[in-house]
């Protein structure tokens, strides 16, 4: 997409000691980063190399492979100073974040980012009863914990189509734009519900119908202006 193009504006940020490492849990990173990624083919058609999505940790990331994470939605952290500094930047970028934290991590860094992030902030271990005893619990109005992969993309995916669709309402007034998010909206959530039959299909519904309203209007209005441009010419 050139400049003048929409561009999407959310990313994903993993905050884990063990999936942040460059080479490890490679498949679900991919996953991930091609489901999010609205530039890319669904994760099914696994054509691209995970180290095309994966450079944040590596050390020896050059400017072509930092060029390639920059347009990419998914950025992996170890270490907390590192990744409260991408979150700030995305911040200031006006860009949606979407963190992804292990319970470990998380108890270090929801506390100084729960109100930011409030709502979108998913926390991933084996153990959340364990976490749930301790710290998170003085958190719940803010986080949101998994300790299945699936139901937290699932759940990561949903959520950042909704927030296209919300884009779309906000975008009202530029129908051209408002149909883009909603499209963005649907691809999501149509990734989404291939991985999870039962739930979405309320939601898919709704950017389905609001997707078909906007596209008639627009064509409507489309022969409109032809018409009235017809009349112009032959008058």
């Amino acid at each position: 997409m050139n400049d003048t193009e929409m561009k999407p504006n959310h990313v994903i940020i993993w905050l884990d000691a063990n999936m942040g490492v460059a080479r490890n849990n490679r498949p679900s990173k991919k996953d991930l980063a091609n489901n999010t990624n609205l530039d890319s083919l669904p994760s099914d058609e696994r054509s691209l190399d995970i180290d095309n999505f994966i450079h944040s940790v590596d050390q020896n990331m050059n400017n072509e492979n930092f060029h390639d994470l920059i347009k990419n939605p998914l950025r992996m952290f170890t270490d907390k100073t590192e990744c409260i500094k991408c979150i700030n930047d995305s911040i200031e970028a006006k860009k949606q974040i979407f963190l992804i934290v292990s319970g470990t991590m998380g108890q270090l860094i929801v506390p100084e980012i729960d109100s930011i992030l409030s709502g979108f902030i998913y926390i991933f271990c084996g153990d959340t009863n364990k976490h749930l005893d301790t710290w998170a619990c003085n958190h719940l109005d803010h986080i949101i914990m998994f300790d299945d992969e699936t139901d937290l993309f699932v759940r990561l995916l949903r959520d950042i189509g909704k927030y296209y669709k919300k884009k779309s309402e906000e975008a009202s007034a530029n129908q051209t734009n408002s149909i883009e998010y909603l499209k963005w909206a649907q691809r999501l959530v149509l990734r989404a519900n291939k991985k999870d039959q039962i739930g979405g299909q309320k939601l898919l519904k709704e950017i389905n119908d609001k997707l078909a309203s906007l596209e008639l209007l627009q064509s409507n209005e489309n022969d409109g202006n032809d018409q009235i441009g017809k009349d112009v010419d032959e008058g």
